[in-house]
């Protein structure tokens, strides 16, 4: 069955959980605290719902990466790619971008995070990665009967779970939400187009991959499919005898729509950005709850001041279980989490202990990495 979440878009293990990260950053480490959970007041909320279409950078080509988790490969566009493409680009407002571009340019001393201006986006985080074997090892037996399963990524950032789904179940409908519009600008939308409508093709368009025993990468030629759309066998010839050899502003619009429609990618993803209690605010506005059966999040649950927007959205968004006794599907929330957040208010335990509190969803550990430096998988459920 189709949903609508227009929200302004109509559509219808071991202890790394065996992938093979690159770029898999943690958090800083110092001493756990296992506070009471003090929530954020209302004046704290600081980003506003958004809902962002999807387009296509306006950049002549992007850098990717490849992720390899499980035998699977997904790509994830290159930070420094994102700065040059910032820097080509004068008219930014810059006071809109101060917290992602600081986060970009410190590099690897960069802050995790700077409350209620950028929550991490820009990183691909380690528990993301467990998410996504578990995803790849259990994908076929969590949607039961459901040939169009509804998912929700809640913090997605570089959303490589999602990616996986996108690419693996044709008819899955994913909505992804990170609290920085430019995160969903700048690295989850082009990492949606580089596993889908502009995935690398070297063999036809122009892209340039390479490979070394460890690595991989691939610039996307995105100018090479825009003339191609438009010109195809004539490219050369028109570009060629141009005084500027560059498509025009319309020329790249009329062909950045041409490449989308190409594909369902539209149709098949949702992005929005904003402070939970306002997406979960915009949800039910519009008479929108629990419109998904499958909710994953990595890393969110850092801070204990956090678990009441974050239970809050999850209540809102998860769908109830189906009437039908034989329908094999559950709907389920997986966290993909650090035992201890060193350093944080945070945890694994404090937050099984919040969500029990609540009375409202049943919580499991599904999978645990053991190690010193614990990593887990919970499930949350519907309490009957």
């Amino acid at each position: 069955m189709s949903f609508k979440f227009n929200f302004d878009v109509d559509i219808d293990a071991d202890s790394n959980g065996g992938c093979a990260a690159g770029e898999v950053d943690t958090i800083n480490h110092g001493v756990a605290a296992l506070a009471c959970v003090e929530e954020d007041t209302a004046e704290n909320i600081a980003a506003p719902y958004e809902s962002i279409p999807m387009s296509i950078p306006r950049a002549s080509s992007i850098v990717v990466d490849a992720i390899f988790c499980r035998g699977q490969r997904l790509w994830k566009r290159q930070i420094d790619d994102v700065q040059f493409q910032l820097a080509q680009q004068d008219s930014l407002d810059d006071d809109v971008l101060d917290a992602v571009k600081q986060a970009m340019t410190m590099g690897s001393t960069a802050t995790d995070v700077i409350k209620n201006q950028y929550e991490g986006g820009l990183k691909t985080w380690e528990c993301s990665m467990d998410l996504l074997a578990y995803l790849i090892d259990h994908c076929g037996n969590l949607f039961g009967a459901n040939e169009r399963p509804r998912v929700l990524e809640v913090g997605c950032g570089t959303a490589l779970p999602s990616l996986y789904l996108l690419t693996h179940l044709p008819n899955a409908r994913v909505c992804l939400q990170d609290y920085n519009r430019d995160v969903i600008e700048l690295i989850t939308i082009p990492n949606v187009l580089a596993n889908t409508a502009l995935a690398p093709d070297s063999t036809s368009t122009g892209d340039e991959l390479q490979a070394s025993s460890d690595t991989e990468s691939c610039e996307i030629d995105i100018d090479y499919r825009r003339t191609q759309v438009l010109f195809g066998d004539d490219t050369d010839q028109i570009i060629g005898a141009r005084t500027i050899p560059e498509l025009t502003s319309e020329e790249t619009n009329d062909a950045d729509t041409r490449l989308l429609q190409r594909s369902d990618i539209q149709q098949r993803c949702a992005f929005v950005s904003g402070d939970w209690a306002n997406f979960a605010e915009a949800a039910r506005t519009r008479g929108q709850e629990h419109s998904f059966d499958l909710i994953l999040t990595s890393e969110t649950i850092y801070e204990t001041s956090s678990y009441k927007r974050l239970h809050d959205l999850l209540e809102c968004m998860l769908a109830r279980p189906s009437p039908d006794a034989g329908h094999a599907h559950v709907p389920m929330v997986l966290v993909a989490a650090k035992s201890i957040y060193f350093g944080l208010s945070g945890s694994v335990l404090s937050f099984e202990q919040y969500v029990r509190s609540r009375g409202i969803f049943a919580i499991e550990s599904i999978w645990q990495s053991g190690g010193s430096m614990g990593r887990e998988l919970l499930r949350m459920t519907w309490r009957n």
